[in-house]
């Protein structure tokens, strides 16, 4: 890559001769590939990759984004002299700089273990085996369709800018996974999913993922809608991000500035049962998720989200810290440390007396500004801590800031391939019809 870095310097120092008083230069790589079997046999192989500069222009007070995949020298120049032209018709704004040099992350390039060397030596016939490996798991005389695929994606990030940052990132993903629908009962077609993903080709689950699709397919046979009432619910850990997902977006700077935040003015407030405590922590190697520095170049190290259920920290970007007139903390979230409980998964259901099972999201919408929300939900009935039926067709209402308080209790066992790890989360009160 280094005539690319080559490249990405020069563009940056001729767009400051041009008359930049600042600028900021992304170039990213990527390629993926990707299997898919149907039926037994490969239904599709796909290739791709290409790459991009990108450059943050500021000019006279004006701000713009540009981007090419052209990084000709010549074509280049004329790209970004059209750029900056542009952006001097653009209105002023006052809050948009570079970070302070202080600000920045200063030390060795660290890829906490999320890149595999290997990668472009993972042999696409390989990758077709265990695909078909996957659908083989896929067998019932009840299956209508399956599919089962290997997807995988290299990327590479190399950031400066005029004020003295350099740094780069390089990742690999791989991810397994499979669908499958069935013969219910009458007209039924129930379907379901399962995907697995890792860093490392030798790390990525490669056997049971049809098995436990198939599984979660069969246990849908035979759903149906339930008396409406107000029940206490298990959220299965594959699913909770529907519920926390809210919980981040409104803790956002954007979201604070534009007055469409339900935590607004909260910090220091209670936002949740004592059961509710978040920590943004970035630096763990082997974690998805991981990172050093945000986009901006500035270290990231972390912090506190909520503590006992008191909210601690708003996600404050350095551009929405000077238009905000608040302190800086970090821009967006990294890895999501949520809180554990002492069983796992199952270990909740069998604790629930009377209740809902809740594996899956199916529509709807949280109204960020109030915290309101509706779902569509199915999962399974649950008497006594057993597995009674299948449930869909059926809705979960209410407010954030009530979900969040009736908070109870959470799994000990999250899922260890994603950034935000969350395990299954038990709320009590929840309205269901």
């Amino acid at each position: 890559m280094e005539k690319e870095k080559n490249m990405t310097r020069y563009a940056l120092e001729y767009a400051l001769k041009k008359g930049c008083q600042q600028v900021r230069a992304l170039f990213s790589a990527g390629e993926e590939n990707e299997v898919e079997v149907r039926d037994g046999k490969v239904d599709k192989l796909h290739h791709s990759g290409g790459c991009q500069l990108s450059l943050s222009l500021f000019v006279d007070g004006s701000y713009s984004t540009i981007s090419t995949n052209r990084l000709e020298k010549g074509e280049l120049e004329r790209f970004i002299d059209k750029g900056i032209i542009g952006t001097r018709f653009l209105t002023a704004d006052p809050y948009r700089s570079l970070p302070e040099k202080e600000m920045y992350y200063r030390g060795e390039m660290d890829d906490f273990g999320l890149y595999d060397a290997e990668f472009k030596n993972v042999d696409v016939d390989e990758k077709i085996a265990v695909a078909k490996a996957i659908f083989d798991e896929v067998a019932d005389e009840r299956v209508i369709s399956a599919m089962a695929g290997i997807a995988d994606t290299e990327t590479y990030n190399y950031l400066i800018d005029s004020n003295g940052f350099e740094g780069e990132k390089r990742r690999t993903l791989y991810m397994a996974t499979a669908q499958v629908s069935v013969q219910g009962e009458g007209d039924e077609r129930p379907e379901d999913y399962v995907y697995v993903n890792a860093q490392h080709w030798g790390g990525l689950q490669k056997e049971g993922v049809g098995v436990e699709a198939l599984r979660r397919t069969v246990d849908k046979i035979g759903a149906d809608r339930i008396d409406s009432g107000v029940y206490d619910v298990v959220v299965d850990r594959r699913v909770a991000s529907q519920l926390v997902s809210p919980l981040i977006s409104a803790l956002r700077g954007e979201a604070l500035h534009m007055k469409s935040s339900f935590l607004l003015d909260k910090k220091g407030e209670k936002i949740g049962s004592d059961r509710l405590t978040i920590v943004d922590n970035p630096r763990q190697f082997g974690k998805a998720g991981a990172k050093l520095f945000d986009n901006d170049g500035i270290a990231v190290v972390g912090m506190p989200i909520v503590e006992g259920g008191v909210l601690k920290n708003y996600y404050i970007s350095h551009y929405m810290s000077k238009k905000m007139g608040v302190p800086m903390t970090q821009g967006s979230s990294t890895i999501l440390d949520f809180s554990l409980g002492g069983e796992d998964t199952g270990g909740l259901i069998r604790n629930l007396a009377r209740g809902l099972y809740i594996t899956g999201f199916n529509g709807g919408n949280c109204n960020g500004t109030t915290g309101d929300f509706s779902y569509g939900i199915e999962g399974y009935w649950v008497e006594n801590g057993v597995i009674v039926k299948p449930v869909s067709e059926m809705l979960m209402t209410g407010n954030m800031l009530e979900l969040w308080e009736n908070f109870v209790d959470s799994s000990n066992d999250p899922l260890g391939y994603t950034a935000w790890k969350l395990p299954s989360l038990l709320f009590e009160g929840v309205v269901v019809n």
